[in-house]
């Protein structure tokens, strides 16, 4: 008997549906937009971890030395950095490497090789090159390099820049995530509205129906069901729809900033394939209880027959 209920309200809904196909189509083709919005925001968001995490490899803070302090004090700073808990590594540059880079990098400029030659010494100091746990962490080493008796032996050291860089990157991706969010909830309100307009288009049709079968003893949700699964049935096929869209997008995306983010490790569709469960599973349930409360509510006053 219910195997039986369920196969003629499936029915009933694949008829509705049809009868309807363009206002279900309008339905299908809203809630996939909202999908795709969410899926966006999730895409914005992955790419803005990955882009502040390969910035956040590159991150260092380079402390340069004046020419004439000993490398007895060098030592002895790098030695006291090396016990702050905050700090990972820290690689050492000689005066002789950081002049041999620098006459490298210069190779071309004639003006600077020749001043190099009429040097008598190294115009260099030594270097350290300091590399925190964590990005949270280099404040605090930056107020131990500001330590008098470290910052006079310091001719200068570069973080800011870096730090803006980071700032920039977060600045953006909150931005733009606050924009899709606006956006997918504008989409998601929109998609209600359609499913609840929907299912009233669906119930007036049948409105005739619904009256006979209540008055020969139908149940309400004999009577709910097709309509129910009419919306359930939008729901899956724009799910399917946002998968079958997104992945090319993706693909594009992948591509696109594998090349802006060279060598970083950013693997956008790696990261959709092992959660593909996780996300379009979810959007599915969310979907469904959405559309169904939706078809709830606006069947609810055609049942007081």
């Amino acid at each position: 008997m219910f195997i039986h209920s369920l196969s003629r309200g499936l029915l009933f809904a694949l008829q509705s549906f049809w009868r309807n196909i363009w206002l279900s189509l309008a339905t299908v083709f809203i809630v996939f937009l909202a999908l795709v919005s969410v899926n966006f925001l999730l895409m914005i968001n992955v790419i803005t971890d990955s882009a502040v995490g390969a910035v956040k490899d590159r991150i260092d803070v380079s402390v340069y030395f004046k020419p004439e302090v000993k490398e007895s004090k060098i030592a002895e700073a790098k030695t006291k950095l090396e016990g702050l808990s905050q700090v990972k590594e820290i690689i050492y540059k000689s005066p002789e490497e950081n002049l041999a880079v620098f006459s490298e990098r210069h190779a071309n400029d004639l003006q600077i090789q020749e001043t190099l030659k009429e040097l008598s010494g190294n115009p260099m100091g030594a270097t350290l090159i300091i590399k925190a746990k964590d990005l949270k962490d280099y404040p605090e080493i930056l107020r131990y390099l500001d330590d008098p008796a470290i910052s006079s032996l310091v001719e200068e050291k570069n973080y800011e820049d870096n730090q803006l860089i980071i700032d920039r990157i977060n600045q953006i991706g909150v931005n733009v995530k606050k924009i899709m969010m606006i956006i997918s909830l504008i989409f998601i309100i929109i998609a209600i509205l359609i499913v609840f307009n929907t299912v009233r288009v669906a119930i007036f049709t049948h409105q005739n129906e619904i009256a006979i079968m209540k008055l020969v003893g139908a149940g309400n949700w004999f009577i709910r069901f097709p309509f129910v699964f009419e919306t359930i049935l939008a729901g899956l096929l724009a799910v399917v729809a946002a998968v079958i869209f997104l992945y090319p997008v993706l693909s594009f995306a992948q591509n696109y900033f594998n090349t802006f983010f060279a060598g970083a490790d950013f693997n956008l569709i790696g990261y959709f394939n092992s959660n593909f469960l996780i996300i379009f599973g979810t959007e599915l349930i969310a979907i469904i209880i959405i559309n169904t409360i939706s078809a709830l509510v606006a069947i609810s006053k055609y049942l007081n027959v």
